[in-house]
């Protein structure tokens, strides 16, 4: 469970998020919306400890990650992943290589280990068949997809979005998206989605959190978000 409480953080003395309340129970997935600029990448940098804030706490799982020791901090960034919107695959290795990675980093030594897990998460997004080309032979859906096989090697608990289907074709982004849903159906890990898309929201969380200027506006159900009166949340739909 996330429990954001009473957030607001300042950079270079200007405030960015102010006033954010929310708690996502285990179990559920959250969507992102906001215009750019709105203060949606520096939430999820303080859900990884990254931007401390100026008042107010973030607490995962029962540890308040601005009030614990490094170690434990350390301990609970390793059960987040991020799935970057450039996909961010390592050009000069293969996609065994670019997906083992993170098994790698924690100091995984079982080599058949290893293997049968990429296999088993390229198999997850249907791209098994992969495993010996290079980053510059995949299309743009293909890179996306490999870099949601790497986020999941390693088993986290929860897994960031940022922009999935941004400058993806229609049927491309259709795929992608028919991949993230099953990780929903499959239970593999908690998904917070930052997205622009408003046609996926419904498809990836049961919560929406709407922030403008810094501001959260809305946190409850895509059906009460769709239903809302809020100037606008209404603009933004239209």
């Amino acid at each position: 469970m996330i429990a954001v409480k009473g957030l607001k953080i300042s950079l270079g003395g200007r405030e960015i998020l102010h006033g954010i309340d929310f708690i996502l129970p285990f179990g559920e997935n959250l969507v992102i919306l906001g215009k750019s600029g709105s203060g949606k990448t520096v939430l999820i940098k303080s859900l990884l400890g990254i931007h401390p804030p100026d008042e107010g706490s973030i607490i995962i799982d029962g540890v308040d990650i601005y009030g614990c020791s490094k170690d434990e901090l350390n301990s609970l960034r390793k059960r987040f992943a991020m799935v970057f919107q450039h996909a961010a695959l390592l050009d000069s290795f293969t996609v065994f290589q670019n997906v083992a990675l993170p098994l790698y980093e924690r100091g995984e030594k079982n080599e058949e280990y290893i293997r049968h897990r990429v296999q088993e998460c390229l198999q997850l997004v249907g791209l098994e068949h992969t495993l010996e080309l290079y980053p510059a032979e995949l299309s743009g859906g293909m890179r996306k997809r490999i870099g949601i096989a790497r986020a999941l090697v390693y088993k986290p608990d929860y897994l960031i979005f940022d922009e999935p289907v941004s400058g993806l074709d229609p049927i491309t982004a259709d795929e992608t998206l028919y991949y993230m849903t099953q990780i929903i159906k499959n239970n593999s890990a908690t998904m917070i989605t930052i997205t622009h898309d408003i046609s996926t929201i419904g498809q990836l969380g049961q919560k929406v959190l709407f922030i403008n200027n810094g501001e959260q506006i809305h946190y409850d159900s895509y059906k009460s978000l769709m239903s809302s009166e809020n100037t606008v949340i209404r603009q933004y739909f239209s």
